[in-house]
């Protein structure tokens, strides 16, 4: 069962990233292992492999047919399906969907609905992700039409129109055959706005971790891991925070720069770079499962902050002295070869080094670049730090503007300053917690950060 759950609280590991907010980005759901088996349907037929790809004529743009068609990419298993039962559809959201074909079996709960309402599920690529493509390359005016009605629309093209490669799989179009709708994360929030935005097509949903409400300051992100990660070193890290804050606040550039030497982080050009690196640590907390042990990287994080010689520090911690000098140790010894590899600090960590190829590289099978684009645009969700007044174990430092810099590095011929993304449109146009919809169900964690 360990691949259901995981559904609900799911997590990657996003090493050697140096956009700040693709490192706090809505998990993805995790790949599943598939093993090799022979498949057949209910009545003893051989079916094809579920690795096997689909290609769909989907439009390129759903406000203008005329431009034509581009091939989305799918995959399905029909292994239960009897005629009568569900289609269970879904995306795997901003990724690769290549990975994800374990969706299509009863080791999720995808699988298990089709199982049980004798069904069959299909996994389709969003487009700009992977090799679902309306244009051979990520070029702004080509992302241009990566917008999440038109993620909406594909979903509901392809259900109205599609003929299934199964026997009879021209015949389960809405209307004839219920389809289910299901996501985690980002998939998850577009399961619902596709049924606030076209109800009557899909029969019922399920979101895992739904994004609905987007929001730009989501200084909240880190509330539940600071609630909720062990109380000595919630209370080491916000020490340590504090120390950095308050030199920033004073002007004080040489303390700064002693305290970044610490995290061998001393060639880190601007402060805030090296606030956001600080940041890493803290969303490991979203690759934790249910019954995560010791060995997770967030725990030997703590571990190391929080046990002395064999002896765990109390409620309060070890106190300011002992956290820069475990933390930093930390960072030396084991996390910076863990996030960067092989990589010069600047390459990394930094934000504001233009000729990075990070920034410009626009070919195809680049989710970095795409998902960027959708978070500069409409849904946000900068893990910043809090307003005054409010504990915190991410420094002030780092606000909306740190991260909004950073659509114009990627995308300046679409961004001449700064954007604020559209995110109270997007709730307004999709509803965001205000949703109500029948037969949408929805789940989540009270320790997830996307609550």
């Amino acid at each position: 069962m360990w691949a259901l759950t995981s559904l609900l609280l799911a997590g990657v590991a996003q090493a050697a990233i140096p956009n700040a907010m693709l490192r706090g980005m809505p998990p993805s759901l995790p790949k599943l292992p598939v093993s090799e088996r022979f498949i057949t349907s209910p009545n003893g037929t051989a079916l094809p492999n579920i690795t096997t790809i689909y290609y769909f004529d989907q439009l390129i743009d759903h406000d203008n047919p005329g431009l034509g068609t581009f091939k989305q990419r799918y995959w399905m298993n029909w292994e239960y399906y009897e005629p009568g039962g569900p289609i269970v559809f879904t995306t795997p959201g901003e990724v690769n969907a290549e990975g994800y074909v374990g969706y299509l079996t009863n080791d999720t709960i995808n699988g298990l609905i089709a199982q049980q309402q004798n069904g069959a599920v299909i996994i389709i690529e969003h487009r700009f992700f992977g090799y679902s493509n309306p244009y051979d390359n990520l070029t702004s005016q080509s992302l241009a039409l990566l917008t999440i009605q038109q993620a909406i629309d594909d979903l509901v093209y392809f259900a109205t129109t599609a003929d299934l490669p199964m026997s009879g799989g021209d015949a389960v179009k809405p209307g004839q055959a219920p389809w289910i709708l299901i996501g985690g994360s980002y998939s998850g929030a577009l399961t619902s706005y596709t049924m606030v935005n076209k109800p009557g097509i899909f029969w019922a949903g399920y979101g895992s971790s739904a994004t609905v409400q987007t929001i730009t300051d989501y200084y909240d992100y880190f509330t539940p891991i600071r609630e909720y990660m062990p109380q000595n070193c919630s209370s080491d890290v916000q020490a340590v925070i504090a120390y950095l804050d308050g030199m920033y606040a004073a002007n004080d550039t040489a303390g700064i720069q002693t305290l970044q030497e610490a995290f061998a982080l001393g060639d880190l050009d601007h402060v805030s770079d090296f606030a956001a690196a600080l940041q890493y640590n803290l969303w490991d907390w979203q690759s934790l499962l249910p019954g995560a042990y010791a060995g997770y990287v967030f725990y030997q994080f703590c571990d190391a902050l929080e046990v002395k010689n064999g002896v765990n520090a109390g409620p309060d911690g070890w106190g300011l002295d002992n956290a820069i000098k475990s933390w930093g140790n930390f960072w030396n010894t084991t996390y910076y070869k863990h996030t960067c590899q092989d990589k010069d600090v600047e390459t990394c960590l930094g934000t504001f080094v233009l000729t990075n190829p990070y920034w410009t590289n626009v070919t195809v099978d680049n989710w970095i670049r795409s998902w960027t684009w959708m978070v500069c645009n409409q849904v946000g969700f900068y893990q910043v730090g809090p307003p005054e007044g409010q504990p915190t174990i991410v420094s002030r430092i780092l606000q909306p503007s740190y991260l909004e810099r950073q659509c114009v590095n990627m995308f300046p011929e679409a961004f001449t300053y700064p954007p604020q993304p559209t995110t109270a449109e997007t709730n307004r146009m999709y509803a965001g917690w205000d949703v109500d919809v029948p037969r949408l169900f929805f789940a989540n964690g009270l320790r997830d950060p996307w609550r």
